[in-house]
This record gives C-alpha cells, structure tokens and sequence, in this order.
C-alpha cells in the first residue's frame, strides 16, 4: 500500500460558478477549431504530485523549498536507508569528513555557528542534517526504507508511473505524479575493487561506504586498498592505533590541504572551534555570516588553478609539490609515485587528507607501489610473490560515478540508462533531453571540480521550483529539454574543459575512475553556474499543454485580485 501523501493546500476563497457564466449571459465557449475556454480564473494553480527519491542534502533542500514556494501539491520523497542524511548517513568510516569548511557546508537557511571543527567529521554533519529536518518539520514528506525501482513516463495521462518496494515489508506498489525528481546523487553506488582472489578473504572485510561497526582494526594488521578521498581519512585515523598497516599507492595524486586556505589551520590542517568564538557568532549572526562569506570567496577564487598554464596553476603546482615532499619526508620512494608529473593540480578534485601523508612514514605502516598479484584466504601476495598475513581488508575503493541510474527511466521509448550508456549528455545537470517533467539535482555537466554541493543543490531545488510553478499556473502538460539545445551546449562544454586541469590523464570520479572517461563538467567557475541558473532558461525547453493552446491559462479573464 502506498504512503499517506503529504499535500500543500491553496488559500482559502470563495469561488464564484464560472462553469455557468457562459450558459447565464450567452458567451461562447469554444471555437470551430475545438478550443476551449478554461472557466478558471488566470492564475489558478492546478494540483500536482510531485515524487521524488534520495533523503540526503538535496532531498531536504526540496522538502524545505518546494511545499514552502508552491501551493496545491503533495509531495512524497522516497530513501532506500532506514534514515535521511544520504551519503552522512551511509558513510560511517573512522575519519569520514568534509571536503569543505563547515560553514559553507550548510544550508543557507539552516546557519549554524556551532560547528565544532572548521572541517566537520561526518558524525556532526548527519546531526546537523537530522536535526535540521526535526527542527523545520520535514519528516512527512520522507517515506523512509522504500526503494523506487522503475518509472516510466505515461504521456496519455500526463504523469510518471513509479514502481516502489517497501523493504521492510517487500511489498512492492506503484505511485503517480507530474513530476518525478532524481535526487539518488552520485557518491553512493559504491564497488569493490577487481583483485583476484577478493572473495576469498575469511577475515573481516568492509568498504569504506558500508562500514562495519563491529570490526575491530585495533592491535591488529590491517590492509587498505584505495587512497582516494576516503583513503586518504581512514589511513591516518587507524595508523596509530593497529599494529601493522598495509597499503597501496598506485597512480599520482595531488594532496593539497594546504593550498589557499587561509581561513584554515597552520598548512591547511583542520582545528577545533573555542567555544567562546561558536557563542559570539551565535549572538551575531551579521559577522558569522560575513565570516561565511569570506570563507565561500576564498573557495571560488580555486577555479583560477583549475585553468591549465595559468600564474594560478603553476603557483598551485610549485606549493603543492613542495608540501607533499616536506610532509612525506624520507618516503622518496612515495614521492616518486604519488607526486603528479603529468597533470596539474585539481585534475581530481582536491582533498584535505590531513595527516594522510605523513602517516605513510610510520614505522608500522608499509606502502607498495605496485598492486598486489592476489588476495588469499588470510592476507594477500605483494607484486614481487611475497605473502602477507592480515586480520582486516578494508575497500577504500570509491564509487560507480558513470551516471547510470540503478533502475529503468523510460519515456518515450527511451530508457535514461541506455541514453547514458550511449552518450551522457544532459540539461545543465538538472534534467535529461528527450524525458520530459523529468529533474535531476546535479547531473552530468555540473560544477563539482570545487565548492560546497549544498548551495548547488539549493540553486537548483529553486530552479525546479520555478519550472513547478509555471507547470501549474499554465496548466503544462510536459516541459522537456531540448536535444539539439542539450548537444550544443555539449559541444561547448567539451571543448572548453580541454583548457582545464580536468582533462588531465589521471583517474578520477569526474571520469568514473578512468584516466580517460567521458569527462562532463560545467565549463566555467561556479559563480558563472550561479548565474546561468538563477532563473529557467524556458527557451531551452519543448513545452506541451494540456488545452494545445499557451495561452490557455488566462481562463476567463480574471485573476484572483479581483475576486478577492
């Protein structure tokens, strides 16, 4: 049985019989085309369901936005996890933190001065997010350990058909809205790495994004494939505590914490907040956000090293260089490998990875260079045959970043899947050609390079809102992005991403993993992507209504002020 839906009603006005007018003074009402009047008043805001999937920072930015903007809807956001929170509720690792300071990683109508570190731990940040739903009631637009597992668009009725399964139950039923919204994110398909011998392991064994609370990694040897951005926290917050670790460093990667980070800790580390300093901003909300600002300011300026051969780039390139090799110490041998030589910096997207290069030293920690050959029933085989025992393997191994949704999208006889598979090309990251009333928060071609994903995510919720709005006061079948508009801006944004760091032979989730993936970034900094999607670009779009006829809207003439 499907959820109780949870609905925004319009003001309450007393309505005249329009329906009558024409029959009572002898008007008209359709013409020798077939076209209709709508007795409605110009303005009136036809219901609409909106069903939308993914209870992580994006899913609580539309609860928040969208029922509060826009009147005459229900709205119902189904999550897979038994909790909202997304990728702070999935990712539980010792070490799991923020990219970015706390205070830009924040909803703007959410401050909070009470961050306890300037880099938050990922415990903190799953509070806040709990507690910001709690505080702003949003929890009934959330229908929790339910997983959408097809949609499919029906163009008879004007609505998507999506099929969900109750896991706690295993029921499955099918729900129906306008308007079906993707906010599954990108960071959470994760995916064991491909070494031989990986399912035999008998010890413990987890990844990163499925962390098993009951392992205990302390006192004992402990394997870690992976220093991407999750590596590179686990590593240096076990190393002092189990009695050998093993790892592995097999292709370059800039460790940049440091780099422009002036609101930081001493060489970009991270540091606690006096609770004097937390109290003073809480009383003057006026300088914590100047002092938000500020930080937001100094995030933007990163775009300018992202561009290849530039003074920034170069500078970015010379500091960074010398901070790996002063915090790898007499790790030469480390240096060699992990020191990028053929692409600069931000090719992947920098990370903080504090005390991650200098825990490579300890001397109970031993870095190969070279992937192991196997792992085995108790440990694995190094490159050159030698055979290590372990106690614990932990996959630090990263995501499926191909765009690929888990489960059939159709419409039209297309299916989201294979469109991607084809080609991934979409609209501004926030919706897909060909599928229509069909919104993505985030897509392909978004400015993830640098930046905090919230404020992003906010943009776009209004954007969608926006479109929402205009879908019911104009009475809009379908809005669907154009192709020939979505491959033109392609063509740009591929072109111009060849001048980035971006483009750089190295493996990063930009380029799901590979060293030459299909690389769909925004082409421009983000203040530029700020800009462009401030407002619906309705031009772009191949808009249907319900009477045929755009102006169909303005109904009998009227508009509510002056009824009321």
């Amino acid at each position: 049985m499907a959820p109780a839906r949870t609905q925004t009603e319009p003001a309450t006005l007393e309505i005249p019989d329009f329906e009558a007018f024409p029959d009572l003074y002898g008007w008209p009402r359709e013409n020798s085309s077939g076209y209709r009047i709508k007795e409605q008043l110009c303005g009136t805001e036809r219901p609409l369901r909106i069903i939308s999937l993914g209870a992580g920072v994006s899913g609580i930015n539309l609860a928040k936005i969208l029922p509060e903007r826009v009147n005459n809807i229900s709205l119902t956001i189904y999550e897979k996890d038994p909790e909202v929170g997304g990728t702070w509720f999935e990712n539980r690792y010792p070490g799991v933190a923020c990219d970015i300071p706390s205070n830009n990683y924040q909803f703007t109508w959410a401050k909070n001065p009470h961050w306890k570190h300037f880099y938050s731990y990922g415990d903190e940040i799953h509070k806040y997010l709990t507690d910001v739903v709690d505080r702003f009631g949003l929890r009934k637009y959330f229908v929790l350990n339910h997983e959408v597992m097809a949609a499919e668009w029906s163009d008879s009725d004007g609505v998507w058909v999506v099929k969900v399964r109750n896991l706690t139950t295993g029921e499955v039923f099918v729900d129906r809205g306008e308007i079906f919204i993707n906010n599954g994110g990108l960071l959470n398909n994760w995916r064991w790495p491909e070494i031989e011998g990986l399912e035999e392991f008998e010890g413990p064994k987890c990844h990163t994004a499925q962390w098993d609370d009951s392992i205990d990694y302390r006192g004992k040897r402990v394997a870690v494939i992976g220093t991407g951005s999750s590596g590179v926290q686990v590593i240096p917050h076990i190393a002092p505590d189990v009695a050998q670790l093993y790892t592995w460093v097999r292709s370059p990667t800039w460790i940049t914490a440091g780099f422009a980070q002036k609101y930081a800790g001493p060489g970009g580390t991270n540091f606690e907040y006096p609770e004097e300093q937390k109290q003073y901003w809480a009383e003057n909300p006026l300088e914590y956000q100047d002092y938000c600002k500020n930080i937001e300011s100094e995030l933007n300026q990163r775009f300018k090293f992202i561009l290849n051969g530039s003074p920034a780039a170069e500078e970015a390139k010379k500091f960074s260089v010398q901070q790996m090799k002063e915090k790898l110490g007499s790790r030469t041998d480390v240096a060699a490998k992990l020191i990028p030589t053929s692409f600069g910096v931000g090719c992947r997207r920098p990370t903080p990875g504090n005390g991650f290069l200098e825990s490579l030293g300890r001397p109970n920690v031993q870095v190969f260079t070279e992937v192991p050959r196997r792992i085995t029933r108790t440990g694995f085989v190094d490159h050159e045959g030698n055979e290590h025992q372990i106690d614990v393997l932990i996959c630090a191994t990263g995501f499926d970043t191909s765009w690929i949704p888990r489960f059939p999208i159709l419409a039209h006889g297309k299916n989201v899947q294979d469109l991607h598979r084809e080609k991934l090309l979409s609209y501004l990251s926030i919706a897909v050609p060909d599928i229509p009333n069909y919104f993505t928060i985030c897509g392909p071609y978004g400015p993830f390079g640098h930046g905090s994903y919230i404020a992003m995510s906010e943009l776009l919720v209004r954007n969608i809102t926006a479109i929402t709005k205009k879908m019911q006061k104009e009475n809009i079948k379908s809005i669907t992005p154009r192709r020939e508009v979505c491959e033109k801006f392609a063509e740009h944004a591929d072109l111009y991403v060849q001048r980035t760091a971006w483009s750089g032979p190295c493996s990063s989730w930009f380029k799901n993993g590979q060293k030459d993936g299909r690389l769909t970034m925004w082409p421009g900094s983000r203040l530029v992507y700020f800009d462009v999607m401030a407002e619906p670009r309705f031009e772009d779009y191949r808009i249907n209504y319900w009477s045929g006829n755009p102006f169909g809207f303005l109904g009998n003439g009227y508009c509510f002020c002056e009824i009321a």
